[in-house]
This record gives C-alpha cells, sequence and structure tokens, in this order.
C-alpha cells in the first residue's frame, strides 16, 4: 500500500473477499508518521480504491490512520483530506520523553483525551498500546471517563489483533457504556487481511 503495507489495494480487497468478509477498509498510516503516506500519494491511493471498488463484490472503504501529532491531541490529517475518505481512525504513536509507565499512561490519556474532544473520526485504534498495554497503569475511574468519552462522541474502540489489546476487563467497560467495538486486523499484508479469530474468542468471552 502507501504507507507501511506490504502489496495493492487490489490484492487486500481479493484477500478479504476470500476470507469471506463483507467489508474492507484501506487505512494507510497519515501524512506525518515517518512511515505515513505523503500528503501527494492520497489522491493515487483513493483512485486504486475506487478501481479496487469497482470490481469488488463487498463493500470497501477508503480511510486514513490519523496520528496525535501533539499533547493537545492535533492529528496529521486536514479537514479537506477527511471529507474524501469513508472512515477516519486515529492513533497514538508517539508521546513525549521516555518516562515511567504511570506518566506515560497519563500523557497517553491526555493525548487520546483531546483528539476526541477536538476532532470527529470513527475509531480509536489499538487503545493505550505504546510498546506495551498502559491501561493498567491509569486509574480505574481515569479510563471509566475516557470510556464514557468515547460513547458521547460515538467514537468506537478497536480490538487490535495486532498488538491484542485493550484487555477484556476494558471492553466489558465499553460493552457496559454502550461503545461499540471495531475489530481490526492491522493487516499489513494481503496474508493478515481477515484473520479476526483471537478476537472473536474475546468478543465471546466479554459477552
Amino acid at each position: 500500500l502507501y504507507s507501511d503495507g506490504a502489496g495493492t489495494v487490489a490484492s487486500m480487497v481479493e484477500a478479504a473477499e476470500a476470507r469471506g468478509l463483507k467489508a474492507v477498509a484501506l487505512t494507510d498510516h497519515g501524512f506525518e508518521l515517518s512511515m505515513g503516506i505523503p500528503r501527494e500519494k492520497l489522491a493515487p491511493m483513493l483512485q486504486d480504491i475506487g478501481i479496487a471498488r469497482e470490481d469488488a463484490g463487498i463493500q470497501v472503504l477508503a480511510g486514513l490512520e490519523a496520528n496525535v501529532v501533539d499533547e493537545w491531541g492535533t492529528i496529521d490529517v486536514d479537514d479537506e483530506s477527511i471529507r474524501k475518505l469513508d472512515i477516519l481512525l486515529v492513533a497514538i504513536h508517539k508521546l513525549g520523553e521516555a518516562r515511567d509507565p504511570s506518566e506515560l499512561a497519563r500523557d497517553y490519556l491526555r493525548r487520546a483525551t483531546n483528539a476526541i474532544e477536538r476532532h470527529k473520526f470513527d475509531v480509536f485504534v489499538h487503545p493505550f498500546y505504546f510498546h506495551h498495554y498502559l491501561a493498567p497503569h491509569l486509574l480505574p475511574e481515569d479510563l471509566e471517563d475516557f470510556v464514557r468519552l468515547a460513547a458521547g462522541h460515538e467514537v468506537a474502540i478497536e480490538i487490535n489483533i495486532k498488538y491484542r489489546t485493550p484487555d477484556e476487563e476494558f471492553l466489558r467497560l465499553c460493552l457496559r457504556e454502550g461503545v461499540k467495538l471495531s475489530v481490526g486486523t492491522d493487516a499489513h499484508t494481503a496474508g493478515e487481511v481477515g484473520r479476526v479469530d483471537w478476537a472473536l474468542g474475546v468478543l465471546r468471552r466479554v459477552g
């Protein structure tokens, strides 16, 4: 794809069809991540997705995974680009200077909270994962406030198969507060598309 994935749009869509999916979202990384899509490549990417959509027997969504670039929740995809997308994901790939896990977790929470409050988007992805899972380093009431915020802004929380986050306790909290869940393979190759067995097992366990 156009950022750090391997393969073509067509190969990803073909893999989704072969695995029996009803839809697939193609979501390259946003503009300012080191391996993100160059801004000038957005139009060719959308064109390729449009071509694949015409030939596909399933729904094909064009999206980006925007990056939160500062503590105020700013994202690296502009409004004009967002209007061209079917789906917008937001993720945190960078925090401040290395500190203890509790400080990292609070920094993460602040950035994620501000992003939800400032921007309209669909899914918050690999939640509370930054080299390792940070949610256990936050107070339960902080996580509850975050989940209620996501519910109020109609932001879905991803069950990320690559990093296997968030944990079941967090997912139960999401379900209790009415937050929608999005199963994401984080597929970077066609072979990873649609491999959702782990997530489905988790969903069964949390009800």
